[in-house]
């Protein structure tokens, strides 16, 4: 069976399903997973990459190549943040 199969599969059992304590179940499951994905990305960043970031954003005030909060803010309600 192929994945795509198998979701298919899950898909139906899931739709048929009444039991809520196997969906509290499967729920806990799912935020589990999410929450382990995202926490497997996150790692420190070295003293020496802190330090060049701020270097970077430094020189990017001094370019003036920076918007203002409230300017970031009417972009986003525009629809646009770039």
């Amino acid at each position: 069976m192929t994945i795509a199969e198998k979701k298919i599969d899950l898909i139906s059992w899931l739709s048929n399903l009444q039991d809520e304590e196997i969906l509290d179940q499967l729920e806990s499951i799912r935020k589990k997973t999410v929450l382990d994905t995202y926490q497997k990305t996150l790692f420190p960043m070295s003293m020496e990459e802190f330090e060049n970031r701020v270097a970077e954003a430094e020189d990017d005030i001094k370019a003036g190549r920076f918007i203002s909060q409230e300017e970031l803010k009417n972009r986003i309600k525009a629809g646009r943040i770039l």
